[in-house]
């Protein structure tokens, strides 16, 4: 009796056991997914929206499409900001946060009473439209300053790496190489220096090409960059032109003046 007892005992425990490998071996089988790790690195866009949700009240982004479109702008043009910002997510160019009132001295002149008015460059892409010029700060922290946007979703910005831009710096120069597009002038400040910059765009392809820059020191005391523009530049023929450089002034006085002959490619 006790054998027959002690056989049932033995036999139980073995397939006791044998059992429970088998539901080891199953879980050794299954794919183990652990729980997502709290200390992972936030993706773009997850930072993104943490930076919009606790900016501080009254404050915007400077990339808010939205408040640039109706407080800026006012409906007149829908801005498109889309390829700049894929752009700066590449680079991880977070958009930097603006006072509502700062943001405001882009649509107002200096008296803080008269709304700023876009420039007309004539048709800059051939498409036989006027195309205007406007002024917005940097899209986020990596770009160096501000840059000018055009009323054509077509037409890139200039971006600078100046915060002292004006519409009124720039001017367009017309049709140098005849493809129906006007060449621009862009007045290149860097706020506080007498040396400043004169640049020249040609739009090629849908992408702004630099033809040429100029020395203007604006201290020369014969020339104003703004009011004398016109004064300064002259067609010669189809893609040619002369543009007056004022690279200095002499102790004595007399201006450093050259006018420079530019073919355009």
């Amino acid at each position: 009796m006790r054998n027959l007892i002690f056989l049932i005992l033995f036999f139980s425990i073995w397939a006791c056991k044998n059992d429970v490998e088998k539901t080891e071996i199953k879980k050794a089988d299954k794919k183990i997914v652990s729980k997502p790790n709290s200390s992972k690195k936030l993706s773009y866009e997850e930072q993104l929206e943490k930076i919009k949700i606790n900016k501080p009240k009254n404050s915007i982004l400077s990339n808010d499409i939205q408040f640039i479109n109706d407080s800026i702008l006012e409906g007149k043009f829908k801005l498109d900001l889309s390829r700049y910002e894929l752009e700066n997510s590449k680079k991880e160019c977070f958009p930097t946060i603006m006072k509502k009132e700062d943001f405001y001295e882009y649509t107002l002149e200096a008296d803080k009473k008269t709304k700023k008015e876009f420039k007309n460059l004539g048709d800059l892409n051939g498409d036989g439209k006027n195309d205007f010029v406007f002024i917005l700060p940097s899209l986020g922290w990596c770009e160096e300053g501000q840059s000018y946007y055009f009323t054509n979703n077509k037409i890139p910005r200039i971006l600078t790496e100046s915060n002292c831009c004006h519409i009124e710096g720039i001017f367009s120069i017309g049709d140098i190489d005849e493809d129906g597009g006007n060449e621009i002038a862009e007045f290149n400040s860097s706020c506080a220096s007498n040396f400043k910059v004169f640049k020249i765009w040609t739009l090629k392809n849908d992408k702004w090409e630099l033809v040429d820059d100029f020395l203007f020191f604006i201290n020369n005391g014969k020339y104003d960059a703004f009011k004398d523009f016109n004064k300064m530049y002259k067609k010669i023929s189809k893609n040619k032109f002369k543009f007056l450089e004022i690279s200095d002034r002499r102790a004595n006085g007399e201006i450093v003046i050259e006018w420079k002959s530019v073919t355009m490619k």
